[in-house]
């Protein structure tokens, strides 16, 4: 087996003139009729295979050793494995006599359909599709660097003979990620579509661990998270705050709207026979004319989602770099998005949840760091009160907890994080979290999620579950550590009616 090494990726935008475009597209394009040959052989050899008397009586064998040995060998006797599929993409470029792409490339698209053949075959995906004209390949790379080429002495790429200058930042961390002493191990040439129009890039992957950037904590310092909708809860020994995880996503959804109807208006003009006298959509095969306006329109559309993908992607990064500065174990819920989708469907269409939390995730382990989800059904920590060992469920609407049978209430998400940075596997530690209490309880006051309130005659305070949940911290608070309930008298003034305000001489 080939040992691997580290490795990490180096984006650069090409400079790309006409004559390069046209090679380009022409490559990319062959590229795809390469991997549609190799998709459309690899289908047709599984039928096959599943058709023969071996491969049935490997599936109707108990699970153990001797099944998995008697698959492999019906699988390797038809090619369907990472080799044969390589070999048949070659077999491929070589049979249609064009020299637009090479054998390392046509070794990595072979190696694309194996992947997606693999899920496929082993019930972890769906079938593999080919890819259209119109959607195309987005990127296609090599399996060296003696294919499509990086020549930093003269700053551009070469493949097959067509040198493309590509544009390199002048900064710090871009001089050590591309040092001399670095050794790139290959090339990848990406497509994507930017305001309409196509743009390249190259992506470099580097042997070796990347520039430090940022400095994260180790794993002995843990951090609790609790989750929501649009914004998290985290808590640690010295930090607490409740955190938007996409600030700056901004759906615009009347502009999206305003699109989607003058897509339609569009698509109806140019196709009146495709509709029903009552304006549905026929049933059955149909073909859709697009206008040159309708065109315009969608690449608007599309580039208004692209730039919130960017977005939200963006503004992901910050967040999971801030908490892994903070603590180095995180400890989280394990919680279903697609629930999230079902039952708070805007919110988790703007701040994407579960895409944050697999950043959160694939950043961690990069790092050296650590996320552990927790058993959410198991510890309840929305509903464990410490103080007196009890649960008690909540309506959703009640953001406070009340600590024991004490005037202090909590803030509902932060009490939840806390308890999340200190369960252990077998549950909750409550003499731990009994111990910690002190100090928690002036962090959170200071943050503004803990405060007094007196309980009424019925055991909860009335109204205790129509407070509102403190605003998030902002950037600048967090960074200078300043509670988010400091006010001035001229606040206080302002709050108060005209007979009630203070008088300060």
């Amino acid at each position: 087996m080939r040992s691997t090494t580290s490795s990490y990726i180096v984006e650069l935008p090409l400079r790309v003139n006409d004559q390069q475009n046209r090679f380009l597209e022409k490559a990319f394009e062959f590229g795809r009729m390469l991997y549609n040959a190799t998709l459309g052989t690899a289908l047709g050899r599984l039928q096959r295979m599943r058709e023969t008397k071996e491969w049935r009586e490997a599936r109707d064998m108990p699970k153990g050793r001797a099944r998995t040995k008697a698959f492999t060998a019906v699988h390797n006797a038809f090619g369907l494995n990472e080799f044969g599929l390589v070999t048949i993409a070659n077999d491929h470029r070589k049979a249609s006599g064009r020299n637009d792409i090479g054998s390392h490339e046509a070794q990595s698209i072979g190696k694309t359909v194996w992947r997606a053949l693999k899920r496929y075959m082993f019930q972890q995906g769906g079938k593999p599709r080919f890819k259209s004209f119109k959607r195309g390949l987005n990127s296609i790379e090599g399996t060296d660097n003696h294919e499509i080429m990086y020549k930093p002495e003269q700053k551009a790429i070469v493949w097959r003979r067509n040198g493309i200058k590509y544009m390199k930042p002048d900064t710090d961390y871009m001089k050590e990620a591309l040092a001399s002493d670095r050794r790139v191990k290959y090339c990848r040439i990406v497509r994507r579509t930017l305001n309409g129009k196509k743009r390249w890039f190259v992506q470099l992957v580097v042997e070796g661990v990347p520039p430090v950037r940022k400095v994260y904590a180790p794993k002995c310092e843990v951090v609790g998270i609790d989750p929501g909708p649009s914004r998290i809860a985290y808590f640690h020994e010295h930090h607490a705050a409740i955190v938007e995880v996409a600030p700056n996503v901004d759906l615009q959804e009347s502009k999206i709207r305003l699109l989607q109807r003058r897509i339609d208006r569009s698509k109806r003009a140019n196709n009146p026979d495709n509709f029903n006298p009552d304006g549905t959509v026929i049933k059955g095969s149909l073909k859709w004319i697009t206008s040159n306006r309708g065109r315009k329109l969608l690449a608007k559309l599309a580039e208004h989602h692209r730039r919130l993908a960017a977005t939200r992607k963006r503004d992901h990064g910050k967040l999971v770099n801030d908490l892994l500065q903070i603590g180095g174990t995180i400890k989280i819920e394990k919680n279903s998005y697609r629930s999230y989708q079902r039952n708070f469907g805007r919110s988790t269409n703007r701040t994407g949840m579960g895409e944050f939390v697999a950043h959160l995730k694939r950043k961690a382990e990069s790092a050296g760091c650590e996320v552990i989800e927790l058993d959410a059904y198991k510890l309840k920590m929305s509903q464990y009160d410490p103080a007196t060992d009890s649960y008690r469920k909540k309506p959703l609407k009640e953001r406070w907890h009340r600590w024991g049978n004490s005037d202090t209430l909590v803030q509902r998400d932060v009490m939840s994080a806390s308890l999340a940075c200190h369960a252990t596997k077998k549950g909750h530690d409550r003499a731990l979290l009994l111990q910690k209490w002190t100090t928690a309880e002036a962090l959170l006051r200071g943050s503004g999620l803990c405060r007094q309130q007196p309980r009424s005659d019925q055991g909860e305070p009335q109204g205790s579950s129509r407070l509102t949940k403190p605003n998030c911290a902002s950037k600048e608070e967090r960074e200078r550590g300043l509670p988010q309930t400091l006010c001035s008298i001229g606040d206080v003034q302002a709050a108060l009616p005209p007979e009630k305000a203070l008088r300060v001489s």
